[in-house]
């Protein structure tokens, strides 16, 4: 430490040494000691002071302080920050590694501890030089068992080296993660797992994801962790079988549809099976109404061989793949082929091929696409894994979603996914996207405790399932309680521009800065929400090249301030009092998306500078409309749409609150006032009537307008805000 005196007159400083861990924790005086409790330093002169370091007081580890010069009067007080680090005595880590056959490899596992990864000093014989401390190895593999791909773990986590150590990483000793379900349920998608360990402060998460392809999970159990946090877990999306083969009194089949094969009859089929050669030369003469097995030697099954299959009557076609699995992965967009096509492993079909030429065969197909339940399971082992890895699920370590995903046009079906995230994770990964049958409600079973899920639904399918899906509605990120009841609805009528109850940033003024966060799109009484962003096809609520679009205006006791791309951004605004008038509107053209077509809100409301940011009196109007799975009232004459107006969360209920509503059976070229009936706290009930002149389906058009006794107002136009079936 270095002082130098400006002052007139010595200075007598007393120092002290204090140091701390990485964590924080204070540790003795005596580890790092001045060379003297004072030091003076003469007028205009300087004073340097020793520091020295016992050994024998220090353990291994990272130390951080300061050391503080203090005048007895307090006149003078200076300090310099100190760091120190100790390290321990290196030993040899030693890794021998078999594989599941008992057979000694070669091997480099991962290797990490409070300092982080630690590399090999001599990787011919698997040995790392390490400093005395705790260890945590990991080692993953896939491998084949009867055919089918089996992931493998083998997790050490707990590794206390303090003389030359050898560890063995024996797969051998894994066991199989079992998760039980209550009803028949297949993994489907992307399977993942995860080690989280901490040690000394510092924390690492070994994260593997691997496709469906792979049938089972195996684990290494371990004793009970002492030194820091450990966590397995394990996540896991188990819906129906979506296809079932078996040869009649033999065998399973091991069958996948090709990816954009129709589907069976989910009621089951039973098809006679014949040899109809090669692909490349296909004999369907035999095949007429029965199931055609043919020998694919280089992946070449196509949409081709189905054509020429419907041609000759052939009722669907099984393709013996060259690979020993028939692994691929059905999509539900895209165009149909023109009969089923599924395909099976090479073992598999040439054991089916040899049963043909023997005797009269038939294949059993089932499952089906549209599963009523979905388990979203996060398995968790905290501190150590049990000798037995089971997770039941069951109202003991589950919520049940009941989840409506109504059909907004276009394609029958929809792309999701359900993102968790463990409480030491900044970010969820290793989870990518779903697909969901529309006009459709699904009985979703979730994990309950510490696992916080966000679920996103877009009202689309996406080509690239291998990617999380950052489009579409979005619900609050949220945990479960066991046994908790939940209803959702997803994309639901009346979709438009809202401030929802929970999960976006408030509106509000700041001194002179209006910071407006308005999503674009949100769904009814749910309140799931979505962003519509210019992009390139990734982001929240992407703009799609043509069809979407979104403009915001800005006013000021009746003089426009600003003209802006939307309702999502940052304004300085006059100072002192005044009316404001925000309009947003919004078009979405496509043939995926019949309802809320358009929609144009303007909300006027006072507003004055504040001392800190506030919450603006920005009225919202909640829909809650007797619709269907089609977003369409049933053929009754009339029906009763009910309202919430309200502001946002953190203001007080508005008071004297006067709504009326307008419907139009045109488009909005002619609207018509309907009987509307106040309730209690902000609620309103509104008949609305088809008129005389309106036959067959139909779409309604609303015209909301509210106003408080303190001068807030909206007005919500949503074109075709949903059906009315005629």
């Amino acid at each position: 430490m270095r002082y130098t005196n400006v002052s007139g007159s010595d200075v007598t400083l007393g120092l002290r040494a204090a140091l701390a861990t990485s964590t924080g924790r204070q540790i003795a005086d005596g580890v790092l000691t001045p060379g003297s409790r004072t030091v003076t330093v003469p007028a205009g002169g300087t004073a340097e002071v020793p520091l020295t370091v016992d050994p024998a007081r220090a353990a291994k580890g990272d130390y951080y302080g300061h050391l503080t010069a203090t005048a007895a009067d307090g006149s003078v007080s200076v300090h310099t920050t100190l760091s120190l680090v100790v390290r321990g005595p290196v030993h040899r880590l030693k890794v021998v590694s078999y594989d599941n056959d008992g057979n000694r490899v070669d091997a480099l596992p991962m290797i990490w501890g409070a300092e982080g990864f630690v590399g090999y000093t001599d990787r011919d014989n698997a040995v790392a030089e390490v400093e005395e401390g705790t260890y945590q190895l990991t080692s993953g593999s896939i491998e084949r068992v009867d055919g089918e791909e089996v992931l493998r773990q083998v997790v050490l986590p707990d590794i206390k080296v303090t003389k030359d150590t050898t560890v063995v990483v024996d797969p051998r000793r894994t066991v199989k993660v079992e998760i039980r379900t209550p009803r028949p349920a297949e993994q489907r998608g992307v399977l993942s797992y995860q080690t989280y360990r901490k040690i000394d402060g510092h924390a690492w998460i070994d994260g593997t994801m691997y496709f469906d392809i792979a049938t089972a999970l195996y684990v290494s159990p371990t004793p009970e962790v002492t030194d820091g946090t450990f966590e397995f877990a394990s996540r896991w999306q188990l819906v129906a079988p979506l296809l079932e083969a078996g040869v009649a009194g033999g065998a399973g089949l091991d069958a996948y549809y090709m990816p954009q094969s129709p589907l069976f009859d989910q009621r089951g089929e039973r098809l006679r099976a014949v040899d109809a050669g090669t692909v490349e030369s296909p004999d369907f003469r035999r095949a007429r109404g029965l199931l055609a097995v043919v020998t694919d030697e280089r992946g070449e099954a196509g949409p081709q061989l189905a054509q020429r299959a419907a041609a000759a009557g052939v009722r669907a076609v099984l393709v013996v793949n060259f690979s020993t699995t028939g692994w691929t992965r059905w999509t539900p967009h895209g165009e149909r082929w023109e009969v089923p096509v599924v395909r099976i492993g090479s073992d598999a079909g040439a054991d089916l091929l040899k049963r043909i030429q023997r005797r009269t065969t038939t294949v059993a197909f089932g499952g089906t696409a549209r599963s009523p339940y979905l388990y979203d399971v996060m398995q968790i082992s905290e501190g150590r894994i049990p000798e037995r890895v089971v997770h039941s699920v069951s109202g003991r370590n589950s919520a049940v979603v009941r989840s409506e995903y109504p059909d907004n046009g276009g394609v029958e079906w929809a792309a999701e996914q359900r993102f968790a995230r463990r409480p030491y994770q900044e970010f969820t990964w290793l989870q990518y996207t779903r697909h969901v049958p529309t006009a459709f409600t699904r009985t979703e079973y979730v994990s309950s405790g510490t696992t916080e899920w966000e679920h996103l639904v877009h009202h689309r399918t996406v080509g690239d399932v291998d990617s999380p899906l950052n489009a579409g509605l979005r619900d609050t990120p949220r945990t479960y309680r066991a046994g908790e009841q939940v209803r959702e609805r997803w994309q639901g009528a009346v979709v438009r521009p809202s401030v929802p109850r929970a999960g976006v940033p408030a509106t509000v003024r700041d001194g002179n800065v209006m910071r407006l966060r308005v999503p674009e799109f949100t769904d009814s009484a749910s309140g799931h929400w979505s962003r519509l962003t210019p992009g390139d096809g990734t982001g929240i609520g992407v703009r799609a090249p043509a069809p979407e679009t979104a403009s915001a205006e800005l006013t000021r006791d009746g003089r426009k301030l600003a003209d802006l791309a939307d309702a999502w951004q940052e304004v300085e605004v006059p100072a002192g009092d005044a009316e404001y008038r925000l309009r947003l509107r919004t078009t979405r053209d496509s043939a995926e998306w019949t309802y809320g077509t358009a929609t144009d809100t303007t909300w006027t409301f006072p507003s004055g500078p504040t001392a800190a940011a506030a919450a603006l009196p920005l009225l919202q109007v909640d829909y809650d409309v007797p619709v269907d799975e089609h977003n369409a009232v049933g053929r009754g004459r009339s029906h009763t749409l009910l309202l919430t107006v309200r502001h946002q969360d953190g203001l007080a209920a508005p008071r004297g609150v006067r709504t009326t509503v307008e419907v139009s059976y045109d488009d909005g070229r002619r609207f018509t006032e309907v009987p509307v009936r106040a309730g209690k706290e902000g609620t309103f009930a509104a008949t609305v009537t088809r008129p005389a002149g309106v036959r067959g389906d139909a779409f309604v058009t609303l015209r909301v307008t509210a106003r408080d006794a303190a001068g807030a107002s909206v007005r919500q136009t949503v074109t075709r805000a949903y059906g009315h079936r005629g």
